[in-house]
């Protein structure tokens, strides 16, 4: 990844912070996007942790490994969240109560994920398929409190995943799965995203 891609992915990820709060960020010019990010890196847990994996993650792939060793231990100091470097995130990750989260290495999350406190993403020893050993979460999925999402499954697009819920195989599109292990009870009418944006556009009004 470019310096110039880096840049637009941690922008993605800002815009969720304020996308929530009805704010385009990306719309308000250099200064008002410098000025967002240092107060989110300062007073926001949640987006100075993807801000860090981003640069240890780009680090990694420039084999610039001490980098990327001295951001994980500022990472560890400043955070109570844990996302392997070498796992594979989208843009916009949005960790709104960011508290107890683990990321696996070979973990795939897609763009304008939420992930709720206590959630964890990871392998589950001795399990593979073609290679797969880890999750891949896909686009605009919700992922609620003490959610476990382990081994290697595939939770579809839009889809949420109730608090506490075990997630051990795959999960389609648009489906609402809670329960130990996971079970499809319900279909998604609205990606979770759009439903944050609605509810405070409602409290404005």
């Amino acid at each position: 990844m470019s310096s110039k891609g880096l840049s637009t992915v941690i922008l993605a990820d800002l815009n969720r912070y304020y996308s929530y709060h009805g704010r385009d960020i990306t719309t308000e010019g250099k200064t008002a996007i410098i000025r967002g990010a240092i107060i989110h890196l300062v007073f926001s847990r949640g987006f100075r942790a993807i801000f860090y994996y981003r640069l240890r993650n780009h680090a990694e792939k420039k084999n610039i490994r001490f980098l990327g060793g001295v951001i994980g231990i500022i990472d560890v100091l400043s955070n109570s969240i844990e996302i392997h470097p070498r796992a594979r995130i989208g843009p916009g990750l949005f960790m709104p109560h960011p508290q107890c989260i683990v990321i696996g290495a070979g973990a795939v999350l897609g763009s304008n994920v939420t992930i709720n406190q206590g959630v964890t993403v990871g392998a589950s020893p001795g399990k593979e398929i073609e290679g797969q050993t880890e999750p891949v979460v896909e686009d605009n999925v919700l992922l609620g409190a003490g959610a476990k999402v382990l081994g290697p499954v595939t939770i579809g697009a839009n889809a949420m995943i109730g608090a506490n819920a075990v997630v051990v195989r795959d999960i389609p599109a648009w489906a609402v799965a809670v329960g130990v292990p996971a079970e499809v009870v319900n279909r998604v009418e609205t990606p979770y995203h759009e439903l944050l944006e609605r509810a405070y556009q409602r409290e404005i009004i």
